[in-house]
This record gives structure tokens, sequence and C-alpha cells, in this order.
């Protein structure tokens, strides 16, 4: 299997120009983020903040980061703020304080920004967080790793601020994950001493660009090549890349110039992206899905249409259906697929073959960077799954 990150923009795309990064596992592409080239997005971004409201009734606050833009603060966030300006030390928090919060939602729909006082800064291998202190290692990796790895930070000085070893580190050198675990707890203490000093809606820190944070989200031993035409995003990749030598990811990135076959039109990226706002996606057995967002979820529904078979119906349905699962996984992926998520699969008289269906959708979902929860099967034969909202979805991003 060979795994490419491209990035390029797209001229004419649904009246907007974008700047597109998508990775690819051979041909098919798994996922990808789409930006107007004139916006900036506030994901991530550390800003000095005002509170503006705070509304016990739905235990929440609403923090204006800049004037006119107000974001969502849940109070069960506020564990361990850093206040710049405190009004009243009686409250945890009151109408005009000034606090540090991070963007870790993008606006949904009618929804705001949702911000949180939990500041992190995260590199390839590992995160450093303002809310924890001690180091922890992603769950997402076996016992023996887990404990590898924190063999490797074992020394670190964690009492001020928290560290947490991503899956990325596996298969990486501890010296490699003790430089960049050193270099974002620094940033991140060095983050927080100059917001102090600054006046509010200050933008204390900016987020590295999606197509970094694309590149900083993969496993780099599994990334065959990062390939770009655009001249800066070249530059700024190798600058990356050059700052961990232990990756040996200098040698991977390509700058593409041919003026004959453009990098959209020989990776069919425009297509992709077009066949990822469809409602129907046709499966190789003849089968089918449809993927329907609504506002209060996304329901997709499995259908056997041109599949005929000679099995049995039971048999049948859990081919279809593992087939249909494996699509699905990689869809949710690509479209950005978040919140409450419905599945309707066909029918399984087994408990046994349920049981199968969601083992093998918990295997596939697994290596999803967002967190996603395969929950159950109701009793009307749905099944319930939840995925973290993060950013928009990728209709949005195109579309807004």
């Amino acid at each position: 299997m060979s795994r490419r990150l491209f990035v390029t923009k797209i001229n004419e795309f649904h009246n907007r120009e974008l700047l597109v990064s998508a990775i690819y596992d051979n041909d098919r592409m798994i996922e990808a983020t789409c930006q107007s080239v004139d916006t900036e997005t506030i994901l991530n971004n550390i800003y000095v903040g005002r509170v503006s409201q705070v509304v016990s009734n739905i235990h929440a606050a609403f923090v204006e980061i800049t004037p006119g833009i107000k974001c969502y603060l849940p109070l069960s966030d506020l564990i361990k703020p850093v206040y710049v300006k405190r009004i009243s030390s009686k409250k945890p928090l009151v109408q005009g304080d000034e606090i540090l919060v991070q963007v870790v939602r993008d606006a949904v729909k009618t929804k705001d920004p949702v911000v949180s006082t939990n500041l992190s800064i995260a590199g390839t291998y590992c995160v450093a967080t303002s809310e924890t202190c001690g180091v922890g290692v992603s769950k997402k990796l076996n016992r023996e790793t887990r404990a590898e790895l924190l063999l490797a930070v074992k020394d670190f000085d964690c009492e001020q601020v928290g560290l947490i070893i991503r899956t990325n580190a596996a298969n990486t050198d501890a010296s490699a994950i003790r430089r960049e675990a050193i270099s974002c707890i620094q940033e991140l203490n060095n983050i927080i001493t100059y917001a102090c000093g600054q006046q509010v809606f200050s933008c204390v820190y900016h987020a590295p660009k999606d197509y970094v944070k694309l590149l900083a989200d993969q496993p780099l031993h599994l990334l065959d090549e990062v390939v770009t035409d655009l001249c800066d995003v070249y530059e700024m990749y190798l600058e990356y890349a050059k700052a961990d030598p232990s990756t040996n990811l200098v040698d991977r990135i390509r700058y593409y110039e041919d003026p004959q076959l453009d990098l959209n039109k020989l990776y069919s990226i425009e297509h992709q992206l077009e066949q990822a706002l469809q409602k129907k996606i046709w499966l190789k057995s003849g089968a089918n899905i449809i993927i329907e967002p609504t506002e209060a979820m996304t329901v997709i529904d499995v259908n056997s249409s041109k599949n005929d078979a000679k099995t049995s119906h039971d048999k049948n349905a859990l081919k279809i259906n593992l087939e249909a699962a494996k699509e699905i996984a990689l869809q949710m992926r690509l479209r950005n697929l978040s919140g409450i998520i419905i599945v309707d699969f066909m029918d399984l008289n087994s408990m046994e073959d349920q049981q199968l269906l969601l083992k093998e959708l918990k295997h596939l979902t697994a290596c999803d960077s967002v967190p996603t929860t395969i929950v159950d099967i109701t009793p009307l034969g749905l099944v319930e799954i939840t995925r973290k909202k993060i950013k928009r979805s990728l209709y949005e991003q195109i579309n807004s």
C-alpha cells in the first residue's frame, strides 16, 4: 500500500479558490482538508479572551476572543484556567474576567466556536497540556509499547504541565520524542508567560497551517511521499522535516512541476472531492450506501440494490454489511462526519453476526485521528456511532 500527502490549489471549485490537503492510500483519497485561500482558520489558536456572559442554567460561559466573535466555554472544562485579569476571586468565573482560551472546535452551522481553558501544544509525537500534570500515553497503543514510551520520558519534570505521548511515537527513536517533548513544554510555558502581559483579544499562539497539522497527525513511518506544487508549502514542509532529522522525512518531500499536467488532474483531486459530496456511493458488490446529513445527526442507509448473490440471505447480508462498514469508516473520515451517526445496515438475524459487524467497525475506526465510538446496535437494528466534533465537515469547508 502506498500512502501520500498532496497539497495543491484548485482555482474554481464550487465558485471558490481552495487550498486542498489530501491523504491518499494508493489512488483513493481517505482524508482531506479544504480551506479558502483568502480565509484563516482559528482552530487551535490561543487568545486572551474576555468573559462576556456566564449562563449558570446551561453551565457554560461565552467568551469573546476578538470583537464580535463569541465562543462557547463549558464550565465543566474550567479546571485550571490561566487568568490574565480577574474581576472577583470569590467565583471561578465572572463577566469581565480575561482568561487564556484555545479554540478546540470550529463554528459548525449555527453553533459558535468552542473554546477550552486547557491549553495544548501538539507536536508529531507528543502534546503538552496546561490542565493536567504528569505523563500519559495514548490508549491506542498496547501495554508493552506504552511502557517503553514512558521510560523515554520518565525523568521529565511535569509538575506544572502535562505531557501526552501520541500514537505516532510508536516505532520512533526515544531521543526524538524527548527533544519534541522538551520543545512542546517550553513553548507552552513561554506562551503562558507572554500572554499574561498582553491585552484582551490578543492572539498569543497561531496554530500551524492545516497542511502542516495534517502531516503531523500522520504515522510518518507509513507515509511514502509528500507532494506539492506550491513553493511556499514545499519550503514550509522542508523546514518542518529538517527540525527532526530522525524522521528521514526530507527525502520524501517532493516539489511537483510539470506544465503539461497539473497535480490536481494527475491525481483526480477535484474529481474525488466531488465524489465525496455525493449522497450515493456504489460498492463493488453492486450494493450501495446513502449518506444523509441532517441538523441533528447523520443517517447512513445500506442497500443491496444491484447485488444479486447466490448465497443465503444471512450470508449475503453479512458480506454486504462488512463491505459497507469498510466504506463507511472511510467516508466518515473523508467527509469529516461528526456528532451522532446512525447506520441502517442490512438486517442480521444472528447475534454472532451482529457482534462480528460491531467488532469490524471498531477495528476500522481505530486508525481515525478523530475519536470515534461504536456505541451499540439498537433494538431496531440500527448501529449508533459518535465521532467527536472538531472541525467543519468537508461539505461545509467547501461550501461556506
